[in-house]
């Protein structure tokens, strides 16, 4: 609740700052659709509506899905990691055109559906001796930055970087009886999970204003 809280705080902050009117011809257009081409998070679609002035809403969709899988040092057993991220942005972009023409910073709410577990096999039997998984808070808030350029013929692209903000995972460990994690064994695993969650997130758009 208190994310949410800061977010409507810098929502309505956005409607009192960088306020000046982009009067460019190429950001006269009101809506953007941009395909995700490149993300830590996976591919997807971004949506822009021009709501008032240099103050755009925009809503961003993207997934990723796989998995790694590594033997132990006595290959005795196997380590398959799963990971499926499903990620929804609401954000508020501004456009500094009092800096840069293309430049914004955006912030907002995050929505995500993400899923990582750790299932350890036996190499001999594929018996399964123990799954680590991951639980992600559902919400967060967003902040980022970067350039948009639209071309005099509609085309645009996009090159920013956003971090999400949110509470910390837990943890929640399925074992065997004839499998032992101990303390050491769950700090390395969660140190790892965190070293490699994708919070921060370089974003290459490209799409068409109308």
């Amino acid at each position: 609740m208190k994310s949410i809280f800061y977010c409507f705080v810098l929502i309505s902050y956005s409607f009192n700052i960088f306020a000046n009117e982009d009067k460019s011809p190429t950001r006269n257009k009101s809506f953007q659709i941009q395909a995700i081409i490149y993300s830590s998070l996976g591919t997807g679609l971004s949506l822009s509506y021009k709501f008032k002035k240099n103050i755009w809403l925009n809503f961003e969709t993207q997934s990723l899905s796989g998995t790694m899988s590594i033997d132990s040092n006595d290959g005795l057993t196997r380590e398959d990691a799963d990971y499926e991220f499903q990620t929804k942005y609401i954000n508020v972009r501004n456009y500094l055109t009092n800096i840069i023409n293309n430049l914004f910073i955006q912030y907002g709410i995050v929505s995500r559906n993400w899923d990582t577990k750790s299932i350890i096999k036996s190499n001999e039997n594929s018996q399964r001796k123990a799954v680590y998984k991951t639980n992600y808070p559902t919400n967060g808030i967003n902040f980022g930055g970067g350039m948009n350029w639209v071309f005099d013929n509609g085309l645009s692209s996009g090159l920013y970087l956003v971090r999400i903000i949110s509470e910390e995972p837990s943890f929640t460990y399925e074992l065997e009886e004839d499998w032992e994690c101990s303390s050491s064994c769950q700090s390395n695993y969660e140190s790892n999970v965190k070293k490699y969650t994708p919070n921060s997130s370089l974003y290459l758009n490209f799409g068409y204003n109308f």
